[in-house]
């Protein structure tokens, strides 16, 4: 059987999906570590977890959360 070409382009899109958002995850990841975030967002939303991929906004929203509240506690005088 020959690969039909819309599912050809497809699966050359979703490994390129992959690898952006692998690059992408490491970025965010690294920073979370660096800046000792681990302990104040759920693993599920870094680290290849599954609400990167389920509900991404969600995880998205976590880590900016996270990061907006360890910035106005690092603010206090």
């Amino acid at each position: 059987m020959k690969i039909p070409k819309y599912i050809d382009a497809a699966l050359k899109r979703r490994t390129r999906y992959a690898e952006l958002l692998d690059n992408a995850c490491r970025v965010v990841d690294d920073f979370i570590m660096r800046n000792g975030l681990a302990d104040d967002i759920d693993s599920a939303c870094y680290l290849t977890g599954c609400e990167i991929y389920v509900n991404p906004g969600i995880a998205e929203e976590a880590v900016r959360n996270a990061i907006i509240k360890k910035a106005a506690v690092n603010q206090r005088p």
